[in-house]
């Protein structure tokens, strides 16, 4: 499969969140274990929600909740221990009540990985619009329209 090189870079990414590596994280031959690589794009994910809230004000509404329902995953490189990962994450997509994020794992500057996870927003009943006050944050981290191609 063939990526937009643009993806493949760092700064592409409107929001980094870096991550050591876990010894238990590890496979015989000190590689990221491939099925603990979703945890680290989750905690990527937290990262940024953990970002809206500290650093731009965003309060989720009491009732509301925020649910994945589609993650893929690409795996171009191997990840060895020890070391950080860099969590690179942007928006590639608002919806009325999804939102997709676009992702890179990024180690020693090497894209090792690509992620792309869609969320849905809403309540104990169902799906339900973003509120206009989350779209405008996530907007803010829209990914360039040339990445995503």
């Amino acid at each position: 499969m063939k990526h937009n090189p643009l993806r493949l870079t760092l700064d592409t990414y409107r929001h980094r969140t870096d991550i050591s590596l876990r010894f238990a994280d590890i496979d015989p031959q000190w590689h990221l274990n491939n099925v603990r690589v979703g945890e680290y794009y989750q905690e990527g994910r937290v990262a940024f929600f953990r970002h809206l809230h500290q650093n731009l004000g965003y309060e989720r509404e009491p009732g509301t909740r925020t649910l994945v329902a589609h993650q893929s995953i690409d795996y171009l490189a191997e990840v060895t221990y020890p070391g950080t990962v860099t969590i690179g994450i942007g928006v590639s997509k608002i919806g009325t009540s999804s939102w997709s994020f676009a992702m890179g794992m990024f180690k020693d500057g090497r894209c090792a990985g690509l992620s792309t996870t869609v969320l849905v927003y809403g309540t104990k009943t169902g799906n339900a619009p973003i509120p206009d006050r989350y779209r405008e944050l996530l907007a803010q981290h829209l990914m360039p329209a040339a990445s995503l191609a």
